[in-house]
């Protein structure tokens, strides 16, 4: 595999604009040709201007230019085919459309490194990393898997608590300590505007899930479960968001000052449209 060792890397952006501009800063110094005016001409387009506009966000890049693009900034094999895949994932409006070219993307990182799949994506990968990582904030464990397993309600394999536990530890949010135990780091992660919309949807999806799951196979006594039919306009929505995000954050302040904590709880809360709007009724004077 052809991987560029000098430059801005490809497979380190995940805004295609940000990374043609530093791109396009490297390759100057390197070939003072490389301007705006010579990227205009090797693309056919009419001015310097547009290309501007697409760095800067105004114009998007046509499919039928995005490999031409490629190849213009030196781009190809692996690299060529991230930033393809990057360019569509970036002008895709739609939800899944932009789930098939990041996975893809995540692919390629894979076969170039797999330490450059960044740490957000890979813990939202599968529903229980999560659940294994609060786990062992409750339980002493060591490298007992099929222990690990069990203590996840529904219940994962031994292979699945491993993998787990694997993939925690290679993005520093588990360690052994100098007992041997496995326990959590302090390390926080973040999700940027990039991956939010796509990779904690994809969370969520799975989260849901679980829940008409718990819906039939938890107790009564043991879940909390009910739901809500109502009409409202705008105004008491943007309300009700504004009492939604103080709940979650009492909530979280309870948990943080809960020193007696010994289960793990998946908590979803969701308010979303079930009409389109109605017409407005105010009567024509």
């Amino acid at each position: 595999m052809q991987i560029s060792t000098a430059g801005p890397s490809v497979f380190g952006f995940f805004d295609f604009r940000e990374f043609l501009r530093a791109r396009q800063k490297w390759l100057k110094t390197e070939k003072p040709f490389f301007t705006l005016e010579y990227i205009a001409q090797k693309l056919d387009l009419k001015s310097k201007g547009h290309v501007s506009l697409i760095l800067s966000g105004a114009k998007t890049v046509p499919d039928a230019k995005i490999k031409r693009l490629a190849e213009c900034f030196c781009l190809e094999g692996e690299e060529q085919e991230f930033f393809v895949n990057l360019v569509h994932y970036n002008q895709e409006p739609t939800y899944r459309q932009k789930k098939t070219y990041l996975d893809r993307m995540v692919a390629l990182m894979r076969m170039s490194n797999k330490k450059l799949v960044p740490a957000q994506y890979r813990i939202c990968e599968k529903w229980f990393y999560p659940i294994v990582l609060e786990v062992l904030r409750l339980h002493d464990f060591k490298e007992d898997w099929a222990a690990i397993g069990k203590a996840v309600r529904p219940a994962i394999t031994a292979v699945e608590a491993k993998e787990a536990v694997q993939v925690l530890c290679s993005i520093g949010l588990v360690r052994k300590n100098a007992r041997g135990f496995l326990e959590p780091t302090d390390t926080v992660l973040t999700f940027g505007e990039g991956w939010k919309s796509v990779v904690a949807r994809n969370f969520q999806s799975q989260t849901i899930g679980m829940a008409q799951q718990a819906l039939v196979g938890i107790p009564v006594q043991e879940r909390d479960i009910s739901t809500l039919t109502l009409s409202m306009g705008r105004g008491t929505f943007q309300k009700i968001q504004q009492s939604i995000q103080l709940l979650r954050k009492e909530i979280l302040a309870m948990v943080q000052a809960d020193t007696q904590a010994d289960s793990v709880y998946q908590m979803n809360i969701s308010l979303f449209p079930v009409s389109n709007p109605a017409e407005s009724n105010e009567k024509q004077i």
